[in-house]
């Protein structure tokens, strides 16, 4: 009909116009007292959506928000990995296929308080393509979940399912990372949303008769881009072309540059906004860039989310920015979030230097342990020298927990640590 895959996807048009309902809209308006819904989406997979997604999530429920983070790539199902689930006791397509009855009764806890998820593990071949009616009453339930926020993390690709979850969203994202096939991609899923959502606007007789002559007549006016589709409906019928303009106008989706590395790249995200709306005629509006940090691999490895296992890393500190420049309702570019500072060096009592540095970060005491596999964090930190190992294992302990929260002098305090067991010691055989 208005683009290229619809030829792709015509069963799914079909399976449409079965449905019951299917003459229900599927764009979401806000209501009263319902939760605001983001969908992260992106037409390249690897680009981080799911991290992106899931730390957004972690953000806003360290907020104060009640947020319901949910796993809607059911082709390829990711975030029970991101937060450590082994099994959650029920799914997204148990609720789907109709073995449960409210999306509600799947929501499964997480390791972060206020934050629960609607896993999309194990889900059947036949649910990575849920039937119109099964969208609408996914959307339905998703709208009377009693929470603030609900995250989408939606699957790569452009078929029709992810472009209507992606337009039912109050807030959408799509992430790229800075790569010419990751921006290219980007620009043709936008460009696919924007066409997929005309439905809505296209239900006008007059709209809907001079689009159907522009698109007749494409190969005369060759239509390339949605600002090519408006202009020809403008020749055609102004009014009718206004609504379209309208409509671009309102599409504003949000970008988010991911795996920055240089400056040069951090302005790639102003470039991408600037084609799309030369190209489009849409409002696209930049979210902000976070840049590469081997701490996130870090914490996939170790399936915590990134935010709690390194909240004070690049990558956290670039989330939290963005997420609380949102809840603000400030311009969203986040401005430059400055490192915690950790207290002035304090050798002469190293142990208690240490807490006072994981304290300064935020830190608790089992997250440095998981990080560090060092088991007697608590006897380091109050100079329990006699529940320590021996003295070279103390070194390299100190080093190693120093490291970890950031301390630059590591050897120089070890070295102070060292002195005072050794002392303690010999006191305690005195």
């Amino acid at each position: 009909m208005l683009e290229s895959n619809e030829a792709r996807d015509r069963d799914d048009e079909r399976d449409e116009d079965r449905d019951d309902d299917s003459a229900l809209p599927l764009s979401c308006e806000p209501s009263a007292g319902g939760p605001c819904i983001w969908a992260i989406g992106g037409g390249k997979g690897g680009v981080g959506k799911s991290i992106v997604t899931s730390s957004f999530a972690v953000a806003l429920a360290g907020r104060g928000r009640r947020v319901v983070l949910v796993d809607a790539d059911l082709g390829g199902a990711n975030l029970d990995t991101v937060f450590g689930i082994t099994k959650a006791p029920r799914t997204l397509s148990e609720f789907l296929a109709g073995e449960v009855p409210r999306l509600a009764d799947v929501l499964c806890p997480t390791s972060v308080p206020n934050l629960r998820l609607v896993s999309g593990s194990n889900a059947l071949l036949s649910m990575a393509n849920p039937r119109h009616s099964q969208k609408e009453k996914f959307l339905r339930h998703l709208r009377l979940l009693p929470v603030d926020h609900v995250l989408l993390d939606l699957g790569a690709g452009t078929n029709y399912n992810v472009l209507d979850f992606f337009l039912a969203a109050h807030r959408r994202i799509v992430v790229v990372v800075p790569e010419p096939t990751s921006i290219e991609n980007a620009y043709h899923f936008l460009k696919a949303a924007f066409f997929r959502s005309l439905r809505a606007v296209a239900r006008n007789t007059a709209v809907q008769a001079a689009l159907a002559r522009v698109l007749d007549e494409r190969i005369k006016r060759r239509v390339r881009s949605p600002l090519d589709l408006i202009a020809g409906v403008m020749d055609i019928d102004r009014e009718a072309g206004q609504l379209l303009r309208s409509h671009a106008t309102g599409f504003a989706p949000q970008l988010i540059v991911n795996q920055v590395r240089s400056d040069e790249q951090r302005a790639l995200a102003d470039k991408i906004v600037h084609v799309c709306r030369e190209h489009m005629g849409t409002r696209i509006e930049k979210l902000g860039t976070l840049d590469h940090d081997q701490h996130v691999a870090d914490a996939i490895h170790h399936r915590k989310p990134v935010l709690q296992l390194h909240p004070a890393c690049p990558f956290s500190r670039g989330v939290r920015g963005i997420v609380d420049q949102i809840l603000r309702g400030a311009p969203v570019e986040p401005a430059p979030v400055e490192a915690p500072s950790l207290p002035t060096l304090d050798v002469s009592r190293p142990g208690a230097y240490l807490r006072a540095c994981r304290e300064a970060l935020g830190l608790e005491l089992s997250q440095l342990m998981e990080r560090t596999q060092i088991r007697s964090l608590e006897a380091l930190e109050e100079e329990r020298f006699e529940g320590l190992p021996p003295g070279p294992y103390v070194r390299n302990f100190v080093v190693a927990y120093a490291r970890e929260l950031g301390i630059k002098e590591a050897e120089l305090l070890a070295a102070s640590y060292a002195k005072r067991f050794r002392r303690g010691l010999e006191n305690a055989h005195a």
